[in-house]
């Protein structure tokens, strides 16, 4: 049974108070393009591909508050969880294709394409099977995926690149707002982003659950990328490596 309730509140897609998320996305944009105009960072061949994930996303913000369009798709109920795991590694790889390490190479995660891609499996992946089990156990609406998709980048901004902390201890560290915004629109383009396109009732489970202050959701996702990230670290990426021989590596995460 879905809970229509929370599905069908005013709030479900937007937030509302300090996690009004248009104002979140707002401000992460205004860093990419403070980031653009500085032109100090190397560009993957296709770094606009990051801003396709955002147009989708202000789109689909814009199609579900005006025709609630989630709410129109017709999609069978047992097929939404492999639709959404799909989404969140399409997107995400979507995503990848805009980051490099070198300018050549395409990805993040390795200076080789071919080898950044195959180590990227084993965090967006996971991610995305374990965002799927918190949408089924939680209910979370959009809103609610969106800062549980923020609390995930945290993993990455503080703590395994530190360009947040490096920020925040930084002379310009009244930028970090705009920073962790930004954090959070990355994220949230590829784990939340499939809530726009499929109705979230349909993923949820059979119970009825109590709403969940937004902090926990930002908690929940810091901790689970913390699991995610270690499993990558300690037991993917060198499995992987082997298997595939890959050529050593510059760089731990992207």
């Amino acid at each position: 049974m879905d809970n229509p309730s929370k599905s069908a509140r005013p709030d479900a897609i937007s937030g509302k108070g300090i996690w009004f998320v248009p104002v979140w996305i707002g401000l992460g944009l205004v860093f990419y393009l403070l980031n653009l105009l500085a032109g100090s960072q190397i560009r993957s061949p296709y770094w606009f591909s990051e801003l396709v994930l955002y147009a989708l996303l202000l789109i689909g913000l814009w199609a579900n508050r005006r025709y609630n369009i989630r709410k129109v798709i017709s999609l069978p109920r047992q097929w939404a969880p492999v639709l959404y795991i799909f989404l969140v590694w399409l997107f995400g790889m979507l995503f990848e294709a805009s980051l490099t390490v070198t300018g050549q190479g395409i990805g993040g995660v390795h200076p080789q394409t071919l080898a950044s891609f195959i180590l990227a499996q084993g965090d967006y992946l996971p991610l995305a099977i374990v965002s799927w089990w918190v949408i089924r156990k939680l209910h979370p609406a959009f809103s609610e995926l969106y800062f549980f998709s923020a609390g995930i980048s945290l993993t990455e901004g503080l703590i395994f690149t530190g360009a947040l902390t490096a920020m925040i201890l930084s002379p310009q560290f009244f930028l970090a707002p705009f920073g962790l915004a930004y954090y959070a629109l990355a994220y949230s383009s590829f784990i939340a982003l499939p809530l726009l396109i499929i109705d979230e009732g349909l993923l949820w489970d059979a119970r009825q659950v109590k709403p969940y202050p937004v902090p926990l959701y930002w908690l929940l996702g810091f901790g689970i990328a913390i699991l995610v990230r270690l499993f990558w670290g300690l037991v993917y990426s060198p499995l992987v490596a082997r298997l595939f021989d890959l050529p050593p590596n510059i760089l731990v995460v992207h």
